[in-house]
């Protein structure tokens, strides 16, 4: 079979990043920690985590924006701080010891000077909120840029690439008046969201090179450039990041995402070997089989793993709270106790979770085959020539509408939740055990919702929903939609993370800095006794 002129561009831009990989000098000095500092970083950075949940593989770029926002607070951004930050990941186990070019602190550098500068004229040009908002918004693109540079995503920038152009062609729209430039901007950032799990800071940083081809090696007369219009810049990424159409092209590209995504994990996987799989049609479908029932399996894993730490931290959250408001609530300030709305709330959020984790589904066998046909389609030059996507609005978009639609939203919320509320009062809950029934609901669907999606993840074959289906995405609609806001609310004033990022962590690294330059001091005194003649 022949291959796909595209897969060929994408195996020559991936034979030349194995190339380049392979010419890093040997002898280059490293950068290196004690490893005694590393266990005690590593074990901090675990427990730092686990107050504060995150996508592992967005760990890193959160542990460097800490580390910058921390720095920020305490010290004005400077160079000499690249040395510093690099050490941290490293001890961290964010980055592999005694691997990492020295070479490289003095690139963290450049890139701290240059946000360096834009901090001091965004400094003189926004006042308050405005400013604490770009500032936040800087910090997290700057951690992009330097994590990238640390651990560069070439593979992962070729595939969503080539991906790109050959989806971009199906992706047509009718009926509006979205111009071509923002279909391309938004099918971008669907892919990079859906490919590898993008967020919206990977997202902000892409779109800011986009607009600013030149920063990398920006001028100080770019730098005020970028600084007097930053405003239009910022405004203008959120109007991307937000668009209404990106959902629908999300859902759209979901078959193709996937296929790609085996794509990229096979590049992963295979290395320079890749090309000897490519030219033996029998021999890539073979090895995207194995992977993709090792890709099952992991998921299983996940999902089992997910719904028993979730079913664990609801009752014991449960429990906590019953025993330290709902009880005292009622003993002192009702002076009744009533065991029922006390037992069901302790005993029905997990018991909920734990339902809803056996109704999931894993994908089937036609599902595998469908992802193969898919994969043989795209590498030996059979792409497919339907349409993705059309962007046609379903409902009016004027005011009087958006009014109508919300108002009979509005009336959804009312219907279901008065309901619920009055099986309540009817059950003999008070107005706290009620509060906590509903906040425990609303979130154990929401977080549900989040496990079940992660199910859907290697998922081309959907099931249709029938009339009960229907009914209960229905109605529940109103409770998932709460439970997401209250999830939004509460990562906001994560009290734990505060207390850890600004209380402990500034004197804990510093102390860990100085124990290992101590270490470094021991060190050359044991050597200098050693040599003595």
């Amino acid at each position: 079979m022949e291959i796909s002129p595209s897969i060929v561009d994408l195996y020559q831009k991936l034979d030349k990043i194995y190339q380049r990989r392979r010419t890093i000098l040997e002898d280059e000095n490293k950068i290196e920690v004690e490893d005694i500092t590393s266990r005690v970083t590593f074990v901090y950075e675990k427990l730092r985590n686990s107050v504060d949940f995150k996508e592992a593989h967005l760990l890193r770029r959160f542990a460097i924006e800490r580390n910058l926002r921390r720095r920020l607070i305490l010290e004005t951004l400077k160079p000499h701080i690249a040395k510093g930050l690099i050490e941290d990941l490293i001890r961290s186990k964010y980055l592999p010891n005694n691997t990492i070019p020295e070479k490289m602190i003095l690139e963290v550098a450049q890139i701290i000077r240059r946000y360096g500068d834009l901090f001091v004229m965004l400094n003189d040009l926004y006042q308050g909120k405005e400013r604490k908002q770009y500032f936040d918004w800087i910090i997290g693109v700057m951690a992009c840029e330097i994590d990238m540079l640390l651990n560069p995503e070439d593979i992962e920038d070729s595939v969503i690439e080539t991906m790109y152009q050959m989806v971009k062609p199906r992706v047509k729209f009718s009926g509006d008046t979205l111009r071509e430039r923002e279909k391309n901007v938004q099918l971008y950032i669907s892919i990079h969201k859906s490919l590898v799990k993008s967020d919206d800071t990977i997202i902000s940083y892409h779109l800011f090179n986009l607009y600013f081809p030149d920063w990398q090696q920006a001028s100080s007369e770019l730098i005020k450039i970028i600084a007097t219009n930053f405003a239009a810049v910022y405004k203008t990424i959120q109007i991307h990041l937000k668009h209404p159409y990106q959902k629908k092209l999300l859902a759209s590209v979901k078959e193709e995402v996937v296929t790609f995504k085996i794509l990229y994990e096979l590049i992963l996987e295979k290395g320079d070997d890749l090309e000897n799989i490519l030219v033996q049609p029998d021999d890539l479908l073979a090895e995207a089989k194995i992977l993709i029932n090792k890709r099952y399996k992991f998921i299983r894993k996940k999902i089992s793993q997910s719904s028993i730490r979730a079913i664990i931290y609801i009752f014991i959250t449960k429990m906590v709270l019953a025993l330290v408001l709902e009880l005292p609530y009622e003993v002192y300030i009702l002076q009744h106790i009533n065991y029922l709305p006390i037992t069901i709330n302790v005993v029905f959020p997990p018991l909920l979770m734990f339902l809803i984790a056996l109704t999931i589904i894993p994908p089937s066998k036609e599902n595998t085959t469908k992802i193969l046909e898919n994969l043989q389609n795209i590498v030996y030059n059979n792409p497919s020539k339907s349409i993705l996507c059309k962007l046609h609005s379903r409902y009016r978009q004027n005011w009087g509408f958006k009014i109508f639609y919300y108002s009979m939203f509005t009336i959804l919320y009312i219907i279901v939740f008065g309901a619920i509320i009055s099986m309540l009062r009817s059950l003999s809950f008070n107005l706290l055990s009620g509060t906590l029934f509903l906040f425990f609901l609303t979130m154990v669907s929401f977080f549900a919702l989040k496990i079940r999606n992660t199910a859907k993840e290697y998922k081309v074959l959907q099931r249709k929903v029938g009339i009960l289906g229907f009914f209960i995405d229905f109605f529940s609609l109103p409770i998932i939609s709460a439970g997401r806001w209250l999830s939004t609310k509460f990562k906001k004033i994560n009290v734990f993370a505060f207390i850890m990022d600004y209380i402990i962590e500034a004197p804990f690294k510093i102390f860990i800095a100085a124990f290992e330059e101590w270490l470094g001091f021991l060190k050359d005194k044991k050597e200098d006794i050693y040599h003595e003649e």
